[in-house]
C-alpha cells in the first residue's frame, strides 16, 4: 500500500473488515460520521454494511481478497479487487469507488462486480 490514509482506510475496510471478517472494528475504523451505499441491496449506514455481509460471511468461510491495484483522486479512491471464496467455488473481479472526508475515513461507497 502507500502512505495515503485515503487508500489504507480503504484497503483496511475491505480486508479487515470482509476479508478477516471484523466488520465492526473496521467500521469504526474506517468510515467516517456517514456511509452511504450505492451497491443494490446494501442499506445505506454501519448497519447496512452488516446486514449485508454477515450472511456473506457466514456463506464464505474461506475467503482469499487480493487488492490488485488502486488509485487515488483527491478524497475518490479507486480499488480493483479479486475474490475467491470457499477455495475457488466462487471468484469474483470488483472494482470499487470509495469518497472519503477530510480525514480520510469513507463516507460513500460505489461497486461494480462480475463473477470470474
Amino acid at each position: 500500500m502507500t502512505d495515503s490514509i485515503h487508500l489504507a482506510n480503504a484497503n483496511g475496510l475491505y480486508l479487515e473488515g470482509i476479508r478477516d471478517g471484523n466488520m465492526n472494528e473496521a467500521l469504526d475504523k474506517y468510515t467516517g460520521h456517514r456511509y452511504t451505499q450505492h451497491s443494490a441491496g446494501v442499506r445505506d449506514g454501519k448497519e447496512g454494511f452488516i446486514e449485508f455481509f454477515t450472511p456473506f460471511l457466514e456463506r464464505s468461510p474461506v475467503r482469499d481478497i487480493q487488492v490488485l491495484r488502486f488509485i487515488e483522486d483527491g478524497n475518490y479512491v479507486f480499488v480493483h479487487v479479486y475474490q475467491s471464496l470457499n477455495n475457488g467455488e466462487a471468484k469474483w473481479v470488483t472494482a470499487d469507488i470509495f469518497d472519503t472526508d477530510e480525514e480520510g475515513r469513507i463516507v460513500e461507497h460505489w461497486d461494480v462486480f462480475d463473477e470470474y
